[in-house]
């Protein structure tokens, strides 16, 4: 394996950390419509992560440090927008947002009540806001 394999390994969402986490895939835009719906009943949290990004990766780790009970009041979902480009761009749109990575999003009632990306992204964002 090479270095360059063994570095995008690292900033790779299907890594042991995503599991650990439980974080969850979305897979279409009718899935997508499905978690605006349900953020009508509990916050839902949307990542989007880039897998050739440095600081997708950090923000990333940031955002898992949310503590166990920050983890119990949402769900959790993950975009790659390498390997999901359309959708990455679908949940912009849908939701009315400019299309950024690493971003997060967080919906509630239906709505976006929070996004950021870069440096506004992490553990802190999720948990004042959920």
């Amino acid at each position: 394996m090479s270095f360059f394999q063994k570095l995008g390994d690292i900033f790779n969402p299907e890594s042991e950390s995503k599991a650990d986490f439980g974080w969850r895939s979305i897979n279409d835009e009718d899935a997508l419509r499905e978690i605006v719906m349900a953020s009508n009943t509990k916050p839902q949290v949307i990542y989007k992560h880039s897998t050739r990004c440095a600081t997708s990766f950090f923000a990333l780790k940031n955002v898992q440090r949310i503590s166990g009970e920050g983890r119990k009041k949402a769900d959790f979902y993950i975009v790659d927008v390498i390997g999901q480009r359309t959708l990455s761009f679908q949940v912009a749109e849908l939701l009315g947002i400019h299309h950024e990575s690493p971003q997060l999003i967080i919906l509630k009632d239906g709505e976006v009540c929070w996004h950021g990306s870069h440096q506004n992204v992490g553990a802190d964002a999720v948990e004042v806001n959920i």
